[in-house]
């Protein structure tokens, strides 16, 4: 049986639904701002570990806020708040600081790349809470490191080593923050400010993530504790890219593949960035990298802060460099061996595989690549007819040194060998010329038909 076409009546109806569910929809949609700097990680990356992008026991601004897993700590930043607002008593109190916090409300809202669910009273109770307790904490650690003979042993967080490194990690994560004007502004409303910087006091809490150096200054506007992490590595004079737009980048060849081919490793002395890479004269020059419990996420966020908000992927070309210089654990052993890597994991097959995994799908272009030239050098260097005999002679030294030097009882047997090996041909050259002894052109006699 034909089905009956819709009347014009019924036409009419559903254009009218439609439009009006798109028109709600666009309505709804969160501002297009240069304010947006706090990100969903995308599915694409979060799909490779999702825990590293997930916090373990603290939740940060709006996007984790509620989580059942998460509320035993919602306590203790109401206690860190409790002591704050003591330490503010004398210029400002709870109704002062959430009338701060409210009067920007629009520009928090539009910090976020989601349109935010929470109402304007849950939005502010939620910045407020939470961006106090990060400034206590910083205060705290800063106290904590420069006056131990006030430490509280007390604390929920410092004093207890696991949570210390739990809380550690969770700010390290892109879904995990507030605006950094916020922390600023509640900084300021403490006696501490006259003596110590905002930005003293977040280094120190941070300086150890990757022995990042201090900033210099406050010239560059931080939008968020990532954004001032990532600042803490980025190379003090940046470096244009010169390769061509749309070119597929070069990798380098491996560390145990450049040694070799003679290259030789040399870790980086000063306080100059993680990201500074040198090759000249045959010596690749690389600062030290530690790599520790929280490096992962370390870079993991890095990279997504990266892909979703900078044109320039500083922390995606060091991770793909180092992707490039470690295939297998032997090459960790290299690396390791001349200071480079610090490996405080434990397991070698663990490092090797943190950086062969994190910048999958990430970057394609040469023109993104910070270490284009730096690659295109190594591989040259190691490709030269000079180079390759290098090579191949250290390919067979370390063969003999494994399989026959490895101890000096198989070195003495080798030893041994080839001497009985000389003196049975120089035994057998000798009765060779004793057969013609006296007649020495018998040896070279032809012989007539």
């Amino acid at each position: 049986m034909a089905k009956t076409r819709p009347s014009a009546t019924e036409i009419g109806n559903t254009v009218k639904e439609v439009v009006v569910t798109i028109k709600t929809k666009m309505d709804n949609l969160p501002p297009v701002t240069t304010e947006c700097c706090i990100y969903r990680v995308p599915e694409k990356l979060r799909r490779a570990n999702a825990e590293a992008y997930t916090p373990q026991v603290i939740s940060i601004g709006p996007f984790h806020c509620g989580k059942k897993e998460l509320q035993s700590t919602e306590e203790i930043k109401l206690r860190y708040l409790t002591t704050f607002l003591r330490r503010i008593s004398s210029k400002a109190d709870l109704p002062a600081c959430t009338r701060m916090i409210s009067e920007s409300e629009e520009r928090i809202r539009q910090s976020y790349q989601e349109k935010l669910t929470q109402g304007n009273s849950e939005l502010v109770e939620v910045i407020l809470v939470d961006a106090a307790f990060l400034v206590e904490l910083f205060i705290r650690n800063y106290n904590w490191n420069h006056d131990p003979g006030h430490r509280d042993q007390n604390d929920e967080i410092l004093s207890k080593q696991w949570m210390s490194n739990a809380v550690f990690h969770d700010l390290l994560l892109l879904e995990n923050q507030v605006p950094f004007f916020v922390l600023e502004n509640l900084y300021n409303l403490t006696p501490l400010r006259t003596t110590v910087a905002f930005f003293k006091l977040s280094y120190e809490y941070f300086k150890d993530v990757l022995h990042g150096h201090e900033l210099a200054g406050t010239r560059v506007q931080m939008r968020h504790l990532v954004d001032y992490v990532r600042a803490l590595q980025l190379p003090s004079f940046p470096r244009g890219v010169t390769s061509k737009h749309g070119e597929k980048f070069e990798l380098t060849r491996s560390a145990k593949e450049l040694q070799e081919a003679g290259v030789k490793f040399k870790c980086g002395e000063g306080t100059s960035s993680l990201l500074d890479v040198d090759f000249k004269d045959g010596t690749l020059v690389m600062r030290r990298v530690v790599v520790h419990e929280w490096t992962e996420a370390y870079f993991r966020n890095m990279i997504a802060y990266e892909q979703c908000h900078h044109d320039n992927k500083y922390i995606s070309s060091y991770a793909i460099l180092m992707d490039g210089l470690i295939d297998t654990p032997e090459d960790i052993d290299i690396l390791t061996s001349c200071g480079i890597v610090k490996n405080e994991l434990g397991s070698v097959d663990h490092v090797a595989c943190l950086f062969n995994n994190l910048y999958k799908e990430t970057m394609r272009d040469a023109s993104e690549f910070l270490y284009s030239n730096q690659c295109q050098s190594l591989n040259t260097y190691s490709r030269t007819q000079w180079n390759r005999w290098k090579a191949a002679w250290y390919r067979w030294r370390v063969i003999l040194h494994r399989d026959y030097f490895s101890n000096p009882w198989s070195g003495i047997s080798v030893v041994v060998a080839v001497v009985l090996l000389v003196l049975t041909l120089f035994q057998t050259g000798c009765s060779f010329l004793d057969i013609y002894t006296g007649d020495a052109r018998k040896l070279f006699r032809r012989r007539k038909y």
